[in-house]
Formats: structure tokens, C-alpha cells, sequence
């Protein structure tokens, strides 16, 4: 969600509505994470008390994020201002499913009660509509600024003949494929002894490197914790693949940089993936947790510089046609107004 809003703060327009951002996050101890929580609360109801803030615009995970923003919206929509539910969860339908019946409710009554819910894509606008029918749903994908990006596309070396460069960047864990990752490495080391694959992320690094360590990979495997900034750009530049095996996702960014990056990406269709990477022609799209098409993708695109070119050019096209920052930020305040004067 920060790389998204903060996509969103930099690339608004010169005549965009004022706006003040307020964090009611951070990473870091339970005691810390409640100071925040407590602190962006307060700030936000300031905002539209004193500030003259009468949209509140909400951005929403599952869980405590739910439990967070639900009771900023009921307050703020008692102060008299207008809300939005900006929905990112990747498992934000399981949330749903596995909580009690009076928790159901209160996710429901929130998200309808709101002016706009804002699906990732149309695929969970679908999904949020099941949850709550009687909500107001648009669709805004999430956002990348395409030119920052730009220095990628010229500077990306060439595959060697018995190496290569993948590059999977995201949360350690289960739901992005990490493991099925680790599990396709031998067989693409086996034709590829040189091959490479960057690791970025948090959560469970150390069972991962764990992982890496047991199985002897060592030697293709860079881990290089959790990148960000020029860190990242120079990853992107060094990858001729992204990979994002995942089982369950909303929209996620990491596919659109490297998209942005003309980078043709390996993944599943999961969430709103489908509606950015097309099997064949901007990526190759494998169903989770099959290790052998995941190894067999890698290596196709490896062993065929025309399919990664071609997939290169769709991906930059489609980024700065449909995700480029300032024009997902030009919609959103097109729908601010709306939301104010209607």
C-alpha cells in the first residue's frame, strides 16, 4: 500500500484537490505499531475537524488494517465528511469468509456505507461486490511512475550463454511462491550452471536461507533483503526476468515496475494479474505451485532473446498506457470532485 500511495502523492496534478496524508502504520514493535495507530487516528480527525478535510480517503488491508480504517471511517463519516475504501488486501475475500457472522456484517455495512470502494482491478471489484452488493465500486489500477523506470531499458546487459539473471522481489512467505521458487532453481541450474536468481523480501528470510543452504544452491542464489529506491532500479536493470509465482494477490507493484522495467515476467493468475500479463505475449502465466512449468518458463525465456524482446515492448506499453502514475492520479481526483459536488 506505501508504494502505492506515495505513486499517488507524487504524480497528482497542479490542480488537484489539497490534500494531507496521514500514516496509521509502521513496521516495527506491537507498542509502536499502536502509538501510530493511535497517532493517525487523531491525526485524521483532526484533519476533518479542524483542517477542512472532507474526504477521507482510506486505504484497506484485512485484519487490523480493517479493524483501523473501519472505525476512522465510522468516526469521520459522523463528523460529516465523505469516505473511501481503497481496498488492497490480497486475501481480503478469505478475511471475509473466515470471519464471524457479526464481523461479516460490520465488513459489509463499511464498505457500503462508504461513497466509493476502489477494487484493484475487475476481477476483485467482482469479488468486493459479493461481499457487499450494495456498494458503490470502481475499478483504479495501481500505479508506477514509467519513467522512472526509463534508465532500465537501456543499460540491461545481455544473457550469457550458460547464465542469466531472475529477479523475484516481495514478502517471503507461501502466498508469493517463494518456496516453489527454490523448488524449480536445481532444474534450471541444470541446464543453466550460471544462472542467477535475486532474492528481495522480508518476513521469513532465515528459513529461506534455510532452505538454500540445505538444498546446495547457494552458488545461483543472491539474497539481497529488502530493496527499494536505486537499490531496486539497479536489481531491475541486472534481472532479464521477474518471477511472481504467487497464489493469492490484489494487484501487485512488483509485477507492474518490472513491467515498466520491459521486463517479461513469469507468474499466475491470480487476483488481477490476468488483466496485466497475457500467456504468450507480455509474460507466461503457470498455474501455482506447478515447479515444473515454473522451470520450464524460466528457461524458454532464457533460450529465446525474440520472445523476451517482443514481451519487453508490450510490457512498456501497456505501463504507460494504463498504470503510469499520473494518470491513475488524474482519475482519482477526477472522482474527488465528483464525490465533493455530488
Amino acid at each position: 500500500m506505501t508504494s502505492v500511495v506515495n505513486s499517488l502523492l507524487a504524480a497528482l496534478p497542479e490542480d488537484a484537490p489539497s490534500i494531507s496524508h496521514v500514516a496509521t502504520h509502521v513496521n516495527g514493535p506491537k507498542f509502536l505499531k499502536a502509538c501510530a495507530a493511535i497517532a493517525g487516528t487523531i491525526g485524521v480527525l483532526w484533519a476533518v475537524t479542524f483542517g477542512r478535510r472532507r474526504i477521507v480517503h482510506l486505504h484497506m488491508a484485512s485484519h487490523a488494517s480493517f479493524s483501523r480504517k473501519s472505525f476512522i471511517a465510522r468516526m469521520a463519516r459522523m463528523l460529516g465528511a465523505r469516505t473511501i475504501i481503497h481496498v488492497h488486501g490480497a486475501g481480503f475475500h478469505v478475511f471475509f469468509k473466515e470471519s464471524p457472522p457479526r464481523l461479516q456484517v460490520s465488513i459489509t455495512r463499511t464498505l457500503e456505507r462508504a461513497n466509493l470502494v476502489i477494487a484493484l482491478s475487475d476481477e476483485w471489484s467482482v469479488r468486493l461486490k459479493r461481499i457487499a452488493p450494495g456498494a458503490n465500486i470502481r475499478v483504479l489500477p495501481n500505479p508506477v511512475v514509467a519513467d522512472d523506470f526509463a534508465p532500465t531499458l537501456e543499460n540491461r546487459p545481455g544473457v550469457p550463454p550458460a547464465g542469466g539473471t531472475v529477479l523475484f522481489l516481495g514478502a517471503f512467505g507461501k502466498r508469493k511462491g517463494v518456496y516453489d521458487l527454490l523448488d524449480a532453481i536445481p532444474a534450471v541450474a541444470a541446464a543453466r550452471r550460471e544462472i542467477l536468481f535475486e532474492m528481495g523480501g522480508d518476513q521469513e528470510v532465515a528459513e529461506v536461507r534455510r532452505l538454500v543452504d540445505e538444498r546446495g544452491i547457494g552458488g545461483n542464489v543472491r539474497m539481497l533483503g529488502w530493496v527499494s529506491g536505486d537499490d531496486k532500479l539497479a536489481a531491475f536493470t541486472r534481472a532479464h526476468i521477474y518471477v511472481l509465482p504467487s497464489y493469492h494477490e490484489g494487484l501487485p507493484v512488483g509485477v507492474l515496475e518490472a513491467m515498466a522495467a520491459g521486463l517479461p515476467v513469469v507468474t499466475t493468475p491470480v487476483g488481477g494479474i490476468p488483466e496485466v500479463v497475457r500467456d504468450g505475449i507480455n509474460g507466461i502465466v503457470i498455474s501455482p505451485g506447478d515447479v515444473r512449468a515454473l522451470s520450464a518458463a524460466v528457461l524458454r525465456l532464457l533460450d529465446d532473446s525474440e520472445l523476451r524482446e517482443r514481451m519487453s515492448e508490450a510490457n512498456v506499453e501497456l505501463v504507460r498506457s494504463r498504470h503510469d502514475a499520473p494518470l491513475v492520479a488524474a482519475t482519482l481526483c477526477e472522482w474527488y470532485n465528483e464525490i465533493w459536488s455530488g
